[in-house]
């Protein structure tokens, strides 16, 4: 197996996450990050908007929890409906860290969860 540090593996969260927020609505509206929730120096709640001729809808939701030592351990997905004016729930990515190993679990929205990356 090959080894990958936890320090590359957030490198690559955070890629995917800005990969995935940019791809939340149509690549020509403009996109503006608001409600930034920050506690402890760490973003706990994000949610996005579109803006489109001035006006601005809600698109996505990110909720993220840290471990005590500041590791991110769950980082929840939700998309806006606009129909029934809630959040629905999208997918959820965690976090588990022990020793120099790491295991990264995802749930869909139907609750089916997979271990998608292990490792030393």
């Amino acid at each position: 197996m090959k080894t990958v540090s936890i320090k590359a593996l957030m490198s690559i969260f955070a890629l995917a996450t800005t990969i995935s927020f940019a791809n939340a609505a149509d690549v020509n509206e403009k996109h503006t990050y608001n409600n930034d929730t920050v506690e402890n120096g760490k973003i706990v709640v994000r949610e996005v908007c579109s803006e489109e001729n001035g006006l601005l809808s809600l698109v996505s939701r990110a909720e993220m929890e840290y471990t005590e030592d500041g590791r991110l351990a769950v980082k929840r997905d939700y998309a806006w409906n606009a129909v029934s004016s809630e959040w629905t729930f999208v997918r959820s990515v965690s976090y588990t860290y022990e020793d120099n190993s790491y295991t990264i679990t995802l749930t869909d929205s139907k609750g089916n969860t997979k271990v998608i990356q292990q490792g030393k």
